[in-house]
């Protein structure tokens, strides 16, 4: 399963619950199966989108015999007052019992005729069963056949397309100088430090350090002071009055601005109002980057500079080649979506839809997007959860089949890989991952991923390869994928 498959199966009624377990059941009922009289009778009829309808026909004799073994067991599990265990008449326990006794052998046919259902048809249901003809069983007539009727889903299918045929375009790449000294910008950037400015005033990039204080018509507001507080010139994180007057200031300096609040401001206290700020720069302090030598290598792990050069090329390569394998997955995938032949299950792949609209509403919410610009764009998310859960359901029959064809699983050793790869090569992180990959919730999706994985690489394998120049704008397989460790917060 993929972390976008949901539970395809929903709580059903009693009569149906039987039905929806029976993949579940056919397995003890192979250990012992059911004891019938006459067997039942299955008249299947398949519908549009993977809707199947089950006429089902139970003999009488079955009724007769099982309402047989239901007295039997109450006979001799219950004492009648006025008779000894065992020794009620079998008039008594039908007057007394026979609503009980009736529902009872309705649900251990029903449930048996499932588990044949299972077996005989290979019909496996994946959403609710909706069932007719069951819906008074106390009163089930006992010289009569059984007869009700099923309707419930069953798994797509896919045709796969023809991946043999595939053209995939694969990019060229080849470390640069130029990306190996963006690399190493980065890393300088990254070892810089702060130093204060004696004489010097501030400019942009400059980190000032100040106390300051704003009042509205001579009267201070909440949050309207700090001291001390960190700020980087021409971040733009102050309005531009404030950066104004601070730029060229030295440490020391008392300098002032009038500061606009726009109307629509989040505090409606200060919307449309101007505060009046006095600011004290206690000091000012310039970035220094270390030079680019032996020294700056072994700060970065390296003996020497060349060292740490060539294991930044290596990286760059490594990362590169990473990104365009998965390139080549991605085209192989929503190429064998576009081409292959599906046919989907309706309420599955409402699902799915469904699915993904709440999983894109939820991340706006969490991104605090406002509840009136959410239901402003329900529509375009609507489409979009439509167009991404058809796409993942695709996906999820096209991997299976493409399984099937080619006859690909997941071994222990694959999972042991996918361990090691999720554990940074830390023995003890690997063994700490294999013992949350062998949950029984991760396992499903770990193994479906290493499986996707298996089929995507032999469709590219089986598939042409068309070597294209490679752009910037194709991927961040350049030298800046050595950026994720420079970042810092500069303002603090």
């Amino acid at each position: 399963m993929t972390d976008n498959e949901k539970d395809v199966r929903e709580e059903s009624p009693v009569e149906s619950e039987t039905m929806a377990d029976a993949e579940v059941n056919a397995g003890e009922a192979e250990e012992k199966p059911y004891e019938w009289k006459e067997p039942p009778l299955f008249e299947v009829e398949e519908k549009d989108n993977c809707l199947v309808g089950v006429k089902v026909t139970i003999p009488v004799a079955n009724i007769k015999a099982a309402l047989d073994d239901v007295y039997e067991e109450v006979n001799d599990g219950v004492q009648v007052p006025g008779f000894r265990r065992g020794k009620a008449p079998r008039k008594l326990l039908e007057k007394r019992l026979g609503k009980y006794a009736r529902s009872t052998v309705v649900e251990r046919l029903v449930d048996a005729a499932a588990n044949s259902l299972v077996k005989e048809k290979n019909l496996k249901p994946i959403s609710k069963v909706e069932v007719e003809g069951l819906e008074n069983t106390e009163n089930i007539p006992e010289d009569k056949d059984l007869v009700y009727t099923l309707e419930f889903e069953t798994s797509g299918k896919c045709e796969p397309a023809d991946y043999t045929q595939f053209v995939l375009e694969k990019l060229e790449f080849q470390v640069e100088q130029a990306d190996v000294d963006e690399a190493i910008e980065d890393m300088r950037s990254r070892f810089g430090r702060y130093e204060p400015l004696m004489d010097e005033g501030a400019r942009d990039g400059d980190q000032v350090i100040m106390d300051f204080s704003g009042t509205i018509d001579g009267e201070p507001f909440a949050g309207n002071s700090a001291e001390n507080y960190p700020y980087i010139l021409g971040s733009k994180r102050f309005h531009e009055n404030m950066e104004t007057v601070l730029r060229g200031a030295k440490s020391g300096d008392a300098v002032e601005a009038d500061v606009p609040f726009p109307e629509d401001y989040k505090s409606q206290e200060l919307a449309g109002k101007t505060a009046h700020y006095q600011i004290k720069i206690n000091e000012v302090k310039r970035r220094v980057l270390p030079e680019v030598n032996d020294e700056f290598a072994r700060k970065a792990g390296q003996e020497t500079l060349e060292e740490l050069r060539e294991s930044i090329r290596k990286r760059i390569a490594e990362n590169a080649g990473t990104q365009l394998v998965d390139l080549l997955r991605n085209q192989a995938m929503q190429k064998l979506v576009e081409e292959s032949v599906f046919t989907l299950p309706t309420k599955q792949t409402q699902r799915f839809i469904d699915g993904e609209y709440d999983s894109m509403k939820e991340e706006l919410i969490q991104r605090h997007v406002p509840v009136e610009e959410i239901e402003k764009e329900d529509d375009d998310i609507r489409k979009n959860a439509e167009e991404r859960g058809l796409f993942a359901i695709k996906s999820m029959y096209a991997i299976n089949a493409v399984c099937e064809k080619e006859g690909i699983d997941v071994s222990e050793a694959d999972m042991d890989e996918y361990a090691r790869s999720l554990s940074g090569g830390d023995d003890k992180q690997f063994e700490l991952m294999k013992e949350f990959l062998a949950r029984e919730d991760i396992r499903t999706n770990s193994v479906y991923r290493i499986l996707t994985n298996k089929v995507l690489d032999a469709i590219v394998a089986k598939a042409s390869i068309k070597l294209v120049p490679f752009k910037e704008e194709d991927g961040e397989a350049s030298g800046n994928q050595e950026q994720g460790g420079a970042e810092e917060n500069q303002d603090g």
